[in-house]
């Protein structure tokens, strides 16, 4: 049973804990903000540094999870998670619940992280069936982004969603369930390119890093979903070029060749999987997320002639309703109790 916090008072600690970043709020019994803090101490990095320091991986994200509570001012309180840290390799498994699955923070029962005190609990993730060639595929951060996102759009039994980030999702709700989701590696891909590839030296030799641009050009990115959206007939390997003869040509600066690549990648993206979405279908189509992606995304949409709401911290909104549904927070006791008979 959680312990009832003074109003103001920090109650829990709620993450979002990706790939490759981690965000936190210290809320109070209410549901209220109380601090919120960012950090690039995401699933790999943490990983890392437990290699580094010889340390078994709990250690190390019990560590940085200590260190994060310090930042929020909420020191020993109890802690929800969504996403890659409930993945294998993070801190432990949470499940992953087979699809359809209501579209309900009651559905989302959280796997409590052993041996930990304060407790720390971990939303479960989701998964496909597989499909024709036996590949199902697999979600973690957002299932609880999509609940709060239903939230902000008052409960719609029917929707999609675009959830944009190192593998961006598209996913569908019907009839008041989660029906099927799908994965692009866009964000990632993006990273290998400009990292590892011919395409990134100009870019890497000016001494500019994918963590060190902090802007986007949106004449270069324009550029990228312009090529990508004229060319769907030419295999994307032989769009991404582009971004190498465009350099040569000096139409692009080094500086400009990460953006004019994001736009080549969320173009491509969007064409493909645009379709899925149904768009004059009428069921209503969200973005959701956090920082400049989203904008990002919402750009090429509009490219190609579809606007939609971009919605931010609806993994906040979602983890309030898993933390009240479950008792973590003073809420809805008498439907835990009815649910668990």
């Amino acid at each position: 049973m959680h312990h009832l916090e003074s109003p103001g008072q920090p109650a829990l600690v709620a993450l979002d804990w990706g790939t490759s970043s981690l965000r936190a709020w210290s809320l109070d019994q209410d549901g209220t903000v109380l601090s919120v803090t960012t950090s690039r101490d995401g699933l790999r990095a943490v990983g890392e540094r437990a290699i580094t320091n010889g340390q078994e991986p709990a250690q190390a994200f019990a560590e940085t999870l200590s260190a994060v509570s310090e930042q929020l001012g909420a020191s020993g309180v109890p802690a929800l998670a969504c996403g890659m840290v409930g993945a294998d390799g993070g801190w432990t498994t949470a499940a992953r619940l087979d699809l359809p699955l209501p579209a309900d923070a009651m559905a989302l029962q959280p796997t409590a992280v052993l041996n930990t005190s304060p407790a720390v609990r971990i939303v479960p993730g989701l998964k496909t069936s597989p499909d024709a060639t036996g590949a199902s595929d697999v979600i973690r951060g957002e299932e609880t982004q999509v609940l709060g996102a239903l939230a902000r759009l008052g409960n719609p039994t029917e929707a999609n969603f675009i959830l944009p980030g190192t593998h961006t999702k598209w996913l569908q709700v019907a009839k008041g369930k989660i029906v099927d989701f799908a994965t692009a590696m866009t964000g990632e891909l993006h990273a290998a390119l400009l990292d590892a590839t011919i395409l990134g030296d100009p870019t890497r030799s000016a001494g500019t890093t994918l963590s060190t641009t902090s802007t986007t050009d949106f004449g270069a990115f324009d550029s990228g979903v312009t090529h990508s959206l004229t060319h769907p007939g030419q295999p994307f390997a032989a769009r991404l070029f582009s971004a190498r003869t465009r350099y040569l040509s000096g139409e692009i600066a080094p500086s400009s060749i990460p953006s004019y690549l994001s736009g080549l990648l969320i173009g491509d993206e969007t064409a493909a999987m645009l379709p899925r979405t149904r768009p004059d279908s009428g069921v209503p189509l969200a973005l959701c997320a956090d920082g400049p992606l989203g904008k990002l995304y919402q750009r090429a949409l509009a490219a190609q002639g579809v606007h939609v709401p971009l919605l931010e911290d609806t993994a906040l909104d979602g983890l309030r309703a898993i933390a009240r549904a479950w008792g973590l927070l003073p809420n809805n006791f008498a439907s835990i109790s009815a649910h668990l008979a």
